[in-house]
């Protein structure tokens, strides 16, 4: 193994220093898009956003966007109830669903069929993945317990050392 390593780096060295052209993959194409196109909207631009039924009433603001296999938008959560997120539940609805617009104050919104009954009474969204923070959290919960439980051995092993006796020599 030892050998045929370097016997492939004193290869590749010599064909380098020789100007002997080495054949590689050429990378797959890539496309760029470069504006955003009419009818696009941005998820920054929906997140937040407040949701309202066709007469006016708050409903809730849009906490996600679900994106399906082919990168569609397929289902927006929108938190509902609670005061300030605090005992907010989420509310899953099929993106097709709502419509942006603008509401009779001039402000961008998302309306949706239902009342503040209907989402009240709906079943919470359930996530079946972990977020990145989620992942984070965990991990550093666990740092925490972690370093509980060695400060917790610490502590007893300090109690300990001031309990025995000191050995004469």
């Amino acid at each position: 193994m030892m050998k045929s390593r370097f016997l492939l780096s004193t290869v590749a060295a010599a064909a380098i220093a020789g100007g002997i052209a080495m054949q590689t993959t050429p990378a797959a194409a890539v496309s760029f898009v470069s504006t955003q196109a009419t009818g696009e909207q941005s998820t920054s631009s929906l997140i937040g956003l407040k949701v309202e039924n066709s007469t006016g009433e708050n409903l809730g603001d849009i906490n996600y966007l679900v994106i399906n296999d082919s990168g569609a938008v397929s289902t927006v959560v929108i938190g509902v109830g609670g005061f300030l997120g605090v005992a907010e539940k989420n509310v899953g609805v099929p993106y097709a669903d709502i419509s942006i617009t603008t509401n009779k104050d001039g402000k961008r919104v998302a309306v949706l069929s239902a009342t503040k009954e209907n989402l009240t009474a709906a079943p919470a969204y359930v996530w079946t993945e972990k977020s990145t923070m989620d992942t984070i959290k965990e991990g550093a919960s666990d740092l925490a317990d972690r370093a509980k439980k060695a400060a917790t051995d610490a502590t007893e092993k300090a109690k300990e050392m001031v309990n025995e006796p000191a050995t004469k020599q």
